[in-house]
């Protein structure tokens, strides 16, 4: 090879190695050990799914089995179809999310450092605060599945839904409500029409740490939004 080509083919080289070399600032699947729990397709990072942590794992696995059978004993089969198609990851410790999160866009992922796979799916952040959190949050899992299915079925442009949440605003009823500590706090539903759902339907199928609490309590303080509930989870 004569220097001319020897050139080209070096500046080639280090044209393409940041592209080709460099490493994305995020794990990729295949740091993933891939599970079934409940019906559900369920991705653990490998930090957390190796002996050092095998502790911490084992308890974090078992109590999202927990959380994904009680699911599937409450949510009607055909909504609970659509709810197991959504992925759950799984890390020991991510440092951008507290404790569980639904990620409906790629682009906002990838732009944030994070990896655009997970778009769709839920993620299970931090493992440690997943065991602390549902002392409080008995139904978390439900709720970061609720955003996937008002995200993927329903979709976030949903008319009756939308109209729902602004007659409750309107309504002040969530302004100052009973907390799952003793005290009054404003709703957490009251950030957007997604909260607004994804909260009712702690308490519409489980428990929630605000009030309405429970599905009795749902019917009296919110009937309409009870109704509409009924009607797109599929219950008769």
């Amino acid at each position: 090879m004569n220097h001319l080509a020897k050139s080209l083919a070096l500046t080639v080289l280090l044209l393409a190695s940041p592209r080709t070399i460099a490493a994305e600032p995020w794990d990729p699947a295949s740091a993933y050990h891939e599970r079934q729990i409940e019906g559900w397709r369920v991705l653990v990072n490998q930090k957390l799914d190796c002996n050092e942590q095998r502790k911490l794992c084992d308890e974090a696995l078992k109590l999202l089995g927990d959380h994904l059978y009680r699911v599937s004993r409450v949510v009607p089969a055909e909504a609970l179809a659509k709810l197991r198609q959504v992925p759950i990851w799984v890390e020991l410790s991510h440092p951008k999310h507290k404790c569980m999160c639904y990620h409906p866009s790629p682009v906002w992922l990838r732009e944030h450092g994070m990896n655009p796979e997970k778009a769709g799916g839920v993620e299970l952040a931090n493992a440690a605060t997943f065991l602390k959190w549902t002392r409080e949050q008995p139904w978390m899992v439900l709720h970061e599945l609720a955003h996937a299915y008002h995200h993927k079925v329903l979709g976030h442009g949903h008319k009756e839904l939308k109209e729902c949440f602004q007659r409750a605003v309107a309504s002040k009823s969530y302004e100052t409500v009973l907390y799952i500590h003793g005290d009054k706090k404003r709703h957490y539903a009251l950030n957007n029409d997604q909260e607004y759902f994804a909260e009712a339907t702690e308490a519409f199928f489980g428990t929630n740490d605000f009030y309405p609490f429970v599905r009795a309590e749902l019917k009296e303080h919110d009937p309409e939004l009870f109704k509409l509930l009924c009607k797109l989870w599929g219950e008769k």
